[in-house]
């Protein structure tokens, strides 16, 4: 099932987002959508700053627990109920911790889940160890890699091939792809940036 996940920071051109089958609202992520035209099935989250008057009650599912950002929650929230394709849109742009918060969110949230966030100019994906990573895009294309952990990196199709111990620093920034695609796994949890031609 595709899931759009619709949080509050900075959304880019939605113009040619595609049909998702289920719209959750990550607490005033919900609001967001609403202004866009976009409206959540679901809103998720400790529900501190959603407009109620906005949404059906029905549609409230509120989890109070202070013990995860409600990314995370809505991110279980589709583990538990087999939504395993997702789509995350307003995910940066605000408070730079929210955002810190939110790379948390995606790096610990269940590796069943495939995850992409849609930036303004770019496409991030989070890559697993259960999930190699195969990109089609132009040759040229720049293409950053990013990792919070110490794990092991495998790259082809990029100017500047990896193949061993990634950490979090700046060696995966500002790659290029050499070839119409290119293939990208790891150990851990990565995550791949791919801007916009």
């Amino acid at each position: 099932m595709a899931t759009l996940l619709c949080l509050p920071g900075k959304w880019p051109d939605i113009s040619g987002l595609p049909k998702f089958d289920f719209v959750v609202g990550v607490d005033s992520g919900a609001d967001v959508a609403i202004e866009k035209g976009i409206n959540p099935n679901l809103i998720i989250g400790d529900l501190d700053s959603v407009n109620r008057d906005n949404h059906p009650t029905e549609n409230l599912l509120e989890n109070s627990e202070q013990e995860d950002n409600d990314l995370a929650k809505a991110l279980r929230f589709c583990s538990e109920k087999g939504m395993t394709s997702i789509c995350i849109i307003g995910f940066s742009g605000k408070r730079s911790d929210h955002e810190l918060g939110n790379y948390a969110a995606l790096h610990n949230a269940n590796h069943d889940l495939d995850i992409r966030v849609i930036l303004d100019g770019m496409i991030m994906h989070r890559v697993v160890s259960e999930n190699d990573f195969h990109g089609l895009a132009p040759i040229g294309t720049l293409v950053s890699i990013f990792s919070f952990e110490e794990t092991q990196v495998q790259t082809s199709g990029l100017k500047w091939n990896i193949n061993g111990s990634l950490g979090f620093s700046s060696r995966g920034v500002s790659n290029q792809s050499t070839a119409p695609t290119f293939s990208i796994s790891t150990s851990g949890c990565i995550f791949v940036m791919i801007h916009e031609s």
